[in-house]
């Protein structure tokens, strides 16, 4: 079938570019299983699109439990650099290759940290997309929870109308909700949810403490990714210490 074909060859891309996780799904599902206001739809904003491709990349467990510290800031910043790049070559191939419409998403898109104060939506969510297309699930954190990496990884988002074979959505929730998350986070944003549900999450305190954190150039905080127990990632290190405490400060205080 074309639309399994098709999916071979965007996913054989996908991984030659570096992709570790690549996951597909119709822009149906927004409307199926809602989350978001309309608008947010990327049907509503694109209205060829029919499918969409996600791929994602790990941050590496070690270098996030330095932070804050410009080793961890230095991941993150290369990590979105890596996204990118992959995202435009991959859009490039599927419009070019094969002769569909694309385009991407870039993986953070604002200009600067201080605009999410007055409004701290995304136009488009990967955290959704990834849900949607099967990658993992939503934690009590909002952060996407996969099998492979935990929380512990960025995504970048290909809406095309190249017909595709749809991954199926997790039935299995992947947070163990254990609530290391809320007990760590710096900022305290996390507050228990109805129902035992995904944690009420105060944005603008997030995004306050992340404002303290750019402004002593090392940034972003990442806590609550680092803390989670969930991911083969870590599977590795055997229960050892990823950084030393000593470790961690001494990251932290040079190079900002």
């Amino acid at each position: 079938m074309k639309e399994r074909e098709n999916k071979r060859r965007i996913a054989e891309k996908a991984h030659a570019l570096g992709a570790n996780l690549v996951r597909c799904c119709p822009v149906s599902r927004w409307a199926e299983y809602p989350m978001q206001d309309a608008a947010f739809w990327p049907q509503n904003i694109w209205p060829w699109a029919e499918n969409v491709v996600v791929i994602g990349i790990p941050l590496f467990a070690p270098m996030m439990a330095t932070t804050p510290s410009v080793v961890y800031q230095e991941l993150y910043d290369t990590s979105n650099r890596v996204l990118d790049d992959m995202a435009y070559h991959l859009t490039n191939y599927i419009a070019t290759s094969l002769g569909y419409r694309a385009l991407y998403f870039p993986r953070d898109c604002y200009d600067g940290i201080e605009v999410l104060l007055d409004r701290p939506e995304a136009a488009f969510s990967h955290v959704l997309a990834a849900y949607y297309a099967g990658m993992g699930t939503i934690g009590d954190s909002h952060n996407l929870i996969t099998r492979e990496f935990g929380p512990r990884l960025r995504m970048v988002s290909i809406l095309t109308d190249a017909p595709l074979a749809a991954d199926d959505m997790l039935a299995e929730q992947l947070c163990v909700h254990c609530g290391k998350c809320r007990r760590e986070c710096p900022s305290g944003c996390f507050a228990p949810g109805a129902a035992g549900g995904v944690y009420e999450m105060d944005k603008n305190a997030c995004t306050r403490y992340h404002i303290q954190l750019k402004r002593a150039h090392h940034w972003p905080c990442g806590r609550c990714a680092l803390v989670c127990p969930v991911g083969e990632d870590l599977a590795p290190y055997c229960g050892q210490p990823l950084v030393t405490e000593a470790g961690a400060r001494h990251c932290g205080t040079y190079g900002s």
